[in-house]
């Protein structure tokens, strides 16, 4: 049913919570994982480090998915993860998008008051995403 699951991981706890529940489906589903971390295109920390943390990060990942039986292809790109999601979820070919409600800047929320769903706030970029992503995205909370 799903080839490839993408899962954006942060750093944060949530976003481990959102690739454990990829890893499960992807189990089930005999599925790829693209695991992703964006590293800021303009931030005042080493390239050098940014980039080493975030492959230790997807490292991370990858181990507790090979572990479960699970193939995984590492992205780490340079990127604005709340203008590029959509791009970065056609460019690993994702049929499916796992992400954590909230992420590493969980202070940044939108609300659905609009949408009647009253008291529900979702990360900026999870709610982009939601609203532009051309392939199923499941929410994890």
């Amino acid at each position: 049913m799903f080839d490839v699951i993408m899962v954006p991981i942060d750093g944060s706890d949530y976003s481990f919570e959102a690739a454990d529940i990829a890893i499960e489906i992807a189990k089930r589903f005999s599925s790829k994982i693209a695991a992703v971390h964006v590293l800021e295109e303009f931030s005042f920390k080493s390239y050098d480090s940014e980039e080493d943390s975030g492959d230790a990060l997807l490292a991370k990942v990858t181990k507790k998915a090979n572990d479960a039986g699970v193939e995984v292809v590492e992205h780490l790109l340079t990127a604005d993860a709340l203008r590029d999601m959509k791009f970065i979820v056609n460019q690993t070919r994702a049929d499916l998008v796992v992400i954590h409600a909230h992420g590493a800047n969980n202070n940044r929320f939108v609300s659905f008051e609009e949408n009647q769903v009253s008291d529900t706030q979702i990360g900026s970029v999870s709610e982009r995403l939601l609203r532009t992503s051309d392939v199923p995205v499941l929410l994890v909370k």
